[in-house]
C-alpha cells in the first residue's frame, strides 16, 4: 500500500511527506545514540552528523552534498537515512558507485545496516552486463567448428555458472568476451528469460521497492531514458538517488554522451545487421551496404592521414593516445557523406527486419539505428559537440561528445523529481572561503544547485592523522611525461628504483595511461629486482592479482583504471602508514602549474618533500615499517 493517497491535495501530501521525513529523523537519532554504540559501534561524529543533514535536506526538498573524509564511515551515513526512507515511503532508492569493488563493499556494508534496524528489504546488485554468461552466445561459440573451447568455460557452463568471478581467472578474457552478455534487450532476450540471471536481474529493476545497487554509468543510462521520455531501466517511482564517489561523476556523465566509432566496428555492426534479414531479401539492401562500406573507408583514411601527419610533424606526440580532428571542410564533407550512407543502410535494414515475424533477434540492427540517429544529431549540431581522434593499433577512430557536460549532469540528476545525495572523500578544491568556494570545482563540472534546491554541507575532514602517518614525495627535475615522453619514461623508471629502494617494494604503482603501464611493467620485469613485479590483468584475473599482491608484502603491482578508485588508498585506519610518491613534474612549486594550489590543497597529506633523503628519513622513522 502506498504511504501517500491519491484524494489527498499538494499542500496536505507535503504535510504528510514531511511528518513522514521527521518520523525518519528520530529513527536516524535513535539508530547513532542507541543502537549501534549498543552493538559495539564506535561514535563518529562526522557521520551522525551527515546523516542529520541528510533527512533536514529531504524534509526541504533539496540536493544534497558533502565531502567526507576517509574513517567518516560516510557509507553508514548515508544507508541508515536511505533504508528507513525506502521502508517509510515504500519507494525504491539508487545507490550508485564508481567500481564494482565498491558495489560489492557496499553490499556487505548494506546488509550490516539492516540488520541493525531490523528491515529487510530487497536489495539488487547490478553490474554491467559483460559480468554475465549469455547462454545463446555460449551456444553458438561452443558449437563452433575451430573454436577454442577452454575446460574453464566448458566446466563452468555444465555447473550453470551465470557470473564472470564463478569462472576460474584462468579463463582468458578474450573467450569470456565471446559468450557473455552484449547488445542486451528486453525483446530481442525474452527468449532466454528463463535461465539468464542478467534477465531476471533487469525484470526484477523494472518493478523492485527495494534498494538498487548499481554504477555510476548504468544509472547515468537510466536518467538518459528517463529525461528522454523513455520507460528507463528503474523502477520510475525511485525518487532518492544516491551517488558516492560523485567525484566521478561528470566523468561519467561525459562517458554516457561520448560515442567512437572506428572502420572495423562500422563493418562488424553492419554485417551482424544484415544477417538479421532473411536471406532472400538481402540483395535488397546490398547497394546501401556497399556504399556505406566504401564511404566508411575514405572517412576513415582521411582520419589515419590527419594522425600520421600530426605524429610527423611532431615527435612530441608520438606516444599520444589522443590527436585533433581538423574540422577541414573536405573532413566534414566525407563525414557527412559516411553518416548518411550509415543512415540509409540502417533505414533499409530496419524496413526489411520488420517484414520479419520469425522472431528473428534485432538487436544489431536496432544497434546500427540508435548509432545511426546519433551521428546524424552529432553532425546537425556539430558546433555543440568536440570530436577528436584517438589511436587504435595500428587504425584510428572519431570520438566525440556534448561540449556542455555541465549542463546534461544538472538536467539528468537535478532537474527531475529525483532527490539526489552526493559524497565522496574528495569533492572540495578549497578549505576556506564560503562552502560554494569550496565546492567550485565540483559545482562547475556538474551544475549542482547552489540556490534553494541544493544543500551543501560543511565537509566532513577524516580522523585519520595524516601527516604522522604519511609523507608525499613529489619530483622537479624530471622530462615532460608527454612533451619529451621517452625520456620521461627512462628517467621516471629510475626514479621509480630510487623510491623502492627506499621501500623494500611494498609499492602500488599507478598510471594514467594503459601503454605507460606496459612499458614500465616490461623494463622493471627485466631486472634482478629483490621484489616481484606484478601487472594489472584485465577481467577476474586481478583478483588472482591482487590476492598475490596482498599476500607477497614486498611485491610492486602496477594498476591503471579502476585501481585508482578501488584500491588505490594508502591510509585506511588509524595505524596504516605509507609514503605517496607523484613521479611527475607537474606538480613542482617552481615554477607553479595553474592548477598547483588546487591539487596540493585537495590532498589530505600536507606533509610533503622532494627530497629523497628526507623521504627515507621519514620512511624509516614510521613505528610500525619494520612489521
Amino acid at each position: 500500500m502506498s504511504y501517500f493517497f491519491g484524494f489527498n491535495t499538494p499542500e496536505e501530501q507535503k504535510k504528510i511527506r514531511k511528518a513522514a521525513l521527521t518520523a525518519i529523523g528520530e529513527k536516524v537519532t535513535s539508530f547513532f545514540w542507541d543502537i549501534a554504540p549498543n552493538d559495539g559501534f564506535e561514535m563518529r561524529e562526522g557521520q551522525q552528523d551527515m546523516s542529520f543533514e541528510i533527512v533536514d535536506a529531504l524534509i526541504r526538498d533539496q540536493h544534497f552534498a558533502v565531502e567526507a573524509g576517509v574513517g567518516i564511515g560516510k557509507s553508514f551515513g548515508y544507508l541508515v537515512p536511505a533504508l528507513l526512507y525506502n521502508k517509510k515511503m515504500e519507494k525504491p532508492v539508487i545507490v550508485a558507485t564508481s567500481t564494482i569493488a565498491l558495489q560489492e563493499q557496499l553490499w556487505d556494508d548494506i546488509h550490516i545496516v539492516m540488520k541493525l534496524l531490523n528491515l529487510q528489504p530487497e536489495v539488487i546488485l547490478a553490474k554491467g552486463q559483460s559480468h554475465y554468461l549469455c547462454h545463446k552466445r555460449a551456444d553458438e561459440y561452443m558449437n563452433l567448428a575451430g573454436a577454442v573451447i577452454p575446460e574453464e568455460l566448458k566446466s563452468g557452463v555444465a555447473n550453470e555458472f551465470q557470473e564472470r568471478k564463478q569462472f576460474p581467472p584462468t579463463l582468458p578474457q578474450n573467450i569470456w568476451d565471446k559468450v557473455n552478455v552484449q547488445r542486451f534487450s528486453m525483446r530481442n532476450c525474452s527468449g532466454c528469460e528463463k535461465k539468464c540471471l542478467y534477465y531476471a536481474i533487469r525484470s526484477k529493476l523494472k518493478n523492485t521497492d527495494g534498494i538498487i545497487l548499481c554504477n555510476q554509468d548504468f544509472l547515468t543510462a537510466h536518467l538518459l531514458q528517463i529525461r528522454g521520455w523513455q520507460d528507463g531501466l528503474i523502477n520510475r517511482e525511485t525518487d532518492l538517488i544516491v551517488v558516492d564517489e560523485a567525484h566521478n561523476l561528470d566523468d561519467k556523465v561525459r562517458s554516457a554522451t561520448t560515442e567512437r566509432v572506428n572502420q572495423g566496428m562500422l563493418f562488424g555492426l553492419i554485417k551482424s545487421a544484415t544477417n538479421e534479414v532473411k536471406a532472400a531479401d538481402r540483395q535488397n539492401i546490398y547497394g546501401d551496404v556497399e556504399n556505406a562500406k566504401k564511404s566508411i573507408r575514405a572517412f576513415f583514411d582521411c582520419v589515419k592521414t590527419q594522425m600520421q601527419e600530426q605524429i610527423t610533424r611532431s615527435q612530441q606526440v608520438r606516444y599520444a593516445d589522443r590527436f585533433f580532428f581538423d574540422g577541414s571542410e573536405d573532413s566534414i564533407a566525407l563525414l557527412k557523406a559516411m553518416i548518411e550512407d550509415i543512415k540509409s543502410v540502417a533505414f533499409s535494414i530496419q524496413v526489411y527486419t520488420s517484414y520479419d515475424y520469425s522472431n528473428r533477434t534485432t538487436a544489431a540492427s536496432d544497434e546500427l539505428d540508435t548509432l545511426s540517429e546519433s551521428l546524424t544529431e552529432m553532425i546537425e549540431q556539430i558546433d555543440d559537440n568536440l570530436l577528436w581522434i584517438e589511436r587504435k593499433g595500428n587504425n584510428a577512430e572519431l570520438v566525440y561528445c556534448p561540449k556542455n557536460t555541465s549542463q546534461i549532469t544538472s538536467r539528468l540528476y537535478f532537474n527531475g523529481k529525483e532527490r539526489v545525495i552526493l559524497t565522496s572523500a574528495t569533492m572540495t578544491n578549497a578549505n576556506c572561503g564560503t562552502l560554494a568556494d569550496q565546492y567550485s570545482y565540483f559545482i562547475s563540472n556538474t551544475g549542482f544547485p547552489t540556490e534553494e534546491h541544493g544543500f551543501l554541507s560543511e565537509p566532513k575532514p577524516s580522523p585519520y592523522p595524516y601527516d604522522e602517518h604519511s609523507m608525499i614525495y613529489f619530483c622537479d627535475d624530471l622530462p615532460h611525461p608527454t612533451q619529451e615522453h621517452e625520456a620521461f619514461i627512462n628517467q621516471g623508471v629510475q626514479r621509480l628504483l630510487e623510491v623502492l629502494d627506499i621501500s623494500g617494494g611494498k609499492a602500488l604503482v599507478l598510471f594514467t595511461a594503459k601503454t605507460d603501464m606496459e612499458e614500465v611493467y616490461d623494463t622493471l620485469s627485466k631486472l634482478n629486482l629483490p621484489y616481484k613485479i606484478l601487472m594489472q590483468q584485465p577481467g577476474s584475473s586481478q583478483d588472482k592479482i591482487l590476492q598475490e599482491f596482498r599476500e607477497n608484502t614486498n611485491s610492486v603491482l602496477l594498476g591503471t583504471g579502476a585501481y585508482w578508485e578501488g584500491i588505490g588508498r594508502l591510509i585506511r585506519n588509524f595505524t596504516d602508514t605509507g609514503i605517496v610518491c607523484i613521479i611527475d613534474r607537474r606538480l613542482r612549486d617552481d615554477p607553479p602549474a595553474k592548477y598547483h594550489d588546487i591539487v596540493w590543497k585537495s590532498l589530505p597529506i600536507k606533509n610533503k618533500t622532494n627530497n629523497l633523503n628526507e623521504l627515507k628519513e621519514f620512511y624509516n622513522s614510521l613505528p610500525n615499517i619494520s612489521e
